[in-house]
């Protein structure tokens, strides 16, 4: 009932981390995000990757991402953004420095 506000920022937060995570994947090689429509989950097609198994390529390299094995789509990993910034800014360096 009095988190109107709340609810608003946390939104705004969260579109904010979404845009973030989408310019950024977008700038990296052999990696594909689509805008996201209703959720803080960023699926990553990387099925232009030379590595077979992104989700373990990306493990390796210290990012915990979703196996899109598990949901139908191999080739392709899903990133949780609903999280600080500073976390997704981590993940995101992480995940760049891999593909360089």
């Amino acid at each position: 009932r009095d988190s109107e506000d709340w609810h608003r920022q946390l939104l705004d937060y969260l579109r904010e981390n979404a845009a973030i995570a989408h310019e950024r994947i977008n700038q990296m090689p052999g990696l594909d995000a689509k805008p996201v429509e209703a959720t803080y989950l960023q699926w990553i097609d990387a099925t232009q990757l030379d590595h077979g198994d992104p989700h373990k390529f990306f493990e390796d390299h210290g990012v915990g991402l979703s196996d899109g094995r598990d949901f139908g789509k191999p080739r392709h990993v899903r990133l949780n953004f609903g999280c600080p910034r500073s976390t997704l800014t981590k993940a995101l360096d992480r995940m760049q420095a891999a593909l360089e």
